[in-house]
C-alpha cells in the first residue's frame, strides 16, 4: 500500500520537474544574394536570378528578380545542389574571382543556413558609327559585320558574329558585345550604270581586305562611339567564259564565281548563245563553278580557275566532267576493332560553294562503302573519329595519299583505308612554376613529326583536382604535351599560336600501344592572355 508520504513526494517531483520543450519547428532553406556590376559594384535591378537544379530530371528549379537594391531571396527551397545563374539585358554573366569560372554550386540542407551568394554581371559594350562612300556622303542599308579571330581546324581565321544594317543617315549600332578585339566589315549592293549591280566591300577604316583591316578592342562595357567606315570603291572588270558545246534541250546549267571565302554572292551573271559573263568582279583570284543537268541524268561539273588582277579576263572554255561514285573498304591494323558499322568516311571539300557538299557514307559491317555522285573538285577524306582506331593510311587505287587530300577531277579510283588499332595513353601531373599542382589544366597532346598538322590525331583532357591527368587514344609517333591555365578552344592546334611556347611543351614519342608518364608545367594564363579573346 502507497503511503500519503510517497503520494506527496510523487507529486512534488511533478511540479518542480521542467516541461519537456516542444521540438523546434523546421525551418524550409532559403536562398539569398546579390546581383552586382561586375566593374562598378553598383546593384543591378530587374535581374533574373536562377537556381537551376543539378538533377534536372527530379528535382525543381527557382527563379526570383531582384529589387530596386540588386537583392534577391528564394524561400522553400527543397535540399540539393544547385547552379546560381543571373540574366539581365545588357550583361553577361561573370563569377566573382579572378578565373572567369561559372559560380560554384551551392548545397541546400535543412536546418542549414546557407550563405549570401553575390553574382557578378559583367555589362557588354557598344559600337555606333557611320558607313560613308567614298565621297564622305552616307550609305543607306549598308551590311556591317562584326567579326572575331577564332581557330578552326588548327588554323586562325576571321568570322561572323553579328550583323546589322545602316539606316537612311549610314548610321550603324552594334550592342551586346563581348569585351576582346574585334573588326568590322562593310558591304553595300548597288545599281551601276544601266542597271548593272556591284559589290563594294571594306574593312574599317576603308581598307580592301583583312590584311589592312584595323582592329577595334573593346573594355567590358564601353560604349565606342564614332567609327566610321569608308567604302572604296575600286576598279571593277568582267569575266568571260565559254561552253564547248551548247545545252541540250531541257538542260539546266546554273553558274557560280567562287571566291577565297567560298561563293561570292551580288555579282551579275548573264548568258549568251556560247557561254556566261560575271560584270562588276573586284581584282582578286577566283574559280568559275557550272552545274549541268538534265532530266534524269547524273549531274556534270566544271570548274575554270581565273584571276582578275587590272583588266577584264577571258577565262577560257568549261569542260563538264560528270559526278563520280567512289568505292572503297577499311581495314584494320595492330589489333581488333569490332564497330566498323559506326564508321562514316566523309569526302570535305577543300572550297565550300553552293554545288558542293559534304559527301558521307555509311561503312558496311564487312568494311565497304559507297559515296554516290561527288562533284569533280578537291576533298579531304575523313573519319568519324572512334575509340581505339585512328586513321593511319589512305590509298586511291595503288598509289598512297600522303595528305590524305583527293582530287576527283583528276582520277577516282577505289579508296582503301587504314586505321590502326595499336594507340597508347599519356598520364602524368600539371604543376606550375611554383611546384603547385594545378587543377583543371587543359592538357593538349599534339602530333609532331611525320604526324605534324595532323588535327585529327591531336588529343585534350584535362587534370584533376590533384593535378594529375590521363589522355587515351594517342597514336604512335611523336608528340609535344602542353598543359594551359587557359586557352581558346583550338588555338594549341595551330602552330603560329603555339610558337612562343614551344620551348614549354613536353616532347613524348609514343610506341604502339605504349603508355607514357610525364609532368608538365602549365603555362599561365597572363602569357595567353590575348585581346582577341
Amino acid at each position: 500500500m502507497i503511503s500519503i508520504v510517497t503520494i506527496a513526494m510523487l507529486l512534488a517531483q511533478q511540479v518542480s520537474a521542467p516541461a519537456s520543450a516542444p521540438a523546434a519547428p523546421v525551418v524550409p532553406p532559403r536562398v539569398e544574394g546579390s546581383v552586382v556590376n561586375a566593374l562598378t559594384g553598383e546593384p543591378v535591378r530587374k535581374a533574373t536570378v536562377i537556381l537551376r537544379a543539378h538533377d534536372q530530371e527530379h528535382a525543381l528549379s527557382y527563379a526570383d528578380e531582384t529589387d530596386s537594391n540588386g537583392h534577391f531571396s528564394i524561400s522553400d527551397v527543397a535540399p540539393g545542389e544547385y547552379a546560381v545563374i543571373a540574366e539581365h539585358s545588357g550583361y553577361f554573366v561573370r563569377a566573382a574571382g579572378a578565373t572567369g569560372a561559372p559560380p560554384p554550386n551551392i548545397k541546400v540542407e535543412n536546418g542549414q543556413p546557407v550563405p549570401a551568394v553575390t553574382i557578378q554581371l559583367t555589362p557588354l559594350a557598344v559600337i555606333t558609327g557611320r558607313v560613308l562612300d567614298s565621297d564622305g556622303d552616307p550609305v543607306r542599308g549598308a551590311s556591317v559585320n562584326a567579326m572575331r579571330y577564332t581557330y578552326s581546324n588548327g588554323r586562325k581565321r576571321l568570322v561572323d558574329f553579328d550583323q546589322v544594317q545602316t539606316n537612311d543617315n549610314g548610321d550603324f549600332r552594334l550592342f551586346g558585345l563581348r569585351a576582346g578585339t574585334l573588326y568590322l566589315k562593310a558591304t553595300h549592293f548597288r545599281q551601276k550604270g544601266a542597271g548593272q549591280p556591284e559589290t563594294i566591300s571594306s574593312y574599317y577604316p576603308g581598307a580592301a581586305d583583312e590584311a589592312h583591316a584595323a582592329p577595334i578592342v573593346l573594355r567590358a562595357g564601353a560604349q565606342v562611339r564614332g567609327i566610321d567606315i569608308r567604302l572604296q570603291s575600286g576598279g571593277t572588270y568582267t569575266i568571260r567564259a565559254h561552253f564547248l558545246e551548247p545545252n541540250a534541250p531541257g538542260t539546266n546549267t546554273p553558274v557560280f564565281l567562287m571566291g577565297a571565302q567560298g561563293f561570292m554572292p551580288g555579282q551579275s551573271v548573264s548568258f549568251s548563245s556560247d557561254g556566261i559573263v560575271f560584270t562588276s568582279v573586284s581584282p582578286g583570284s577566283y574559280e568559275v563553278v557550272a552545274i549541268r543537268q538534265a532530266e534524269g541524268e547524273q549531274p556534270a561539273y566544271a570548274r575554270l580557275p581565273v584571276d582578275v588582277v587590272n583588266a577584264d579576263v577571258d577565262a577560257g572554255a568549261l569542260s563538264f566532267q560528270p559526278a563520280a561514285d567512289i568505292t572503297g573498304s577499311i581495314r584494320v591494323e595492330g589489333g581488333a576493332f569490332n564497330g566498323l558499322e559506326t564508321l562514316r568516311v566523309n569526302l570535305q571539300p577543300t572550297h565550300s560553294g553552293p554545288m558542293i557538299g559534304n559527301f558521307t557514307s555509311q561503312v558496311k559491317p564487312d568494311g565497304s562503302f559507297l559515296l554516290k555522285n561527288a562533284p569533280p573538285a578537291v576533298y579531304d577524306v575523313v573519319i568519324n573519329r572512334r575509340p581505339g582506331v585512328y586513321l593511319k593510311a589512305i590509298h586511291m587505287g595503288d598509289k598512297q595519299l600522303a595528305d590524305r587530300r583527293i582530287d576527283l577531277a583528276s582520277r577516282h579510283d577505289p579508296l582503301t583505308i587504314i586505321l590502326g588499332a595499336d594507340m597508347g595513353l599519356v598520364e602524368g601531373s600539371v604543376a606550375n612554376a611554383k611546384g603547385d599542382p594545378v587543377v583543371r589544366s587543359r592538357v593538349t597532346v599534339i602530333p609532331y613529326g611525320d604526324h605534324l598538322g595532323r588535327i585529327d590525331l591531336a588529343r585534350t583532357g584535362f587534370s584533376d583536382e590533384k593535378g594529375e591527368f590521363k589522355i587515351k587514344d594517342v597514336a604512335p609517333g611523336d608528340y609535344k604535351v602542353f598543359a594551359w591555365e587557359d586557352v581558346p578552344v583550338g588555338a594549341p592546334q595551330d602552330p603560329d599560336y603555339r610558337k612562343p611556347f614551344e620551348k614549354q611543351g613536353v616532347a613524348v614519342r609514343m610506341q604502339p600501344n605504349g603508355h607514357e608518364t610525364i609532368s608538365v608545367t602549365s603555362i599561365p594564363a597572363a602569357a595567353t592572355k590575348s585581346d582577341d579573346q
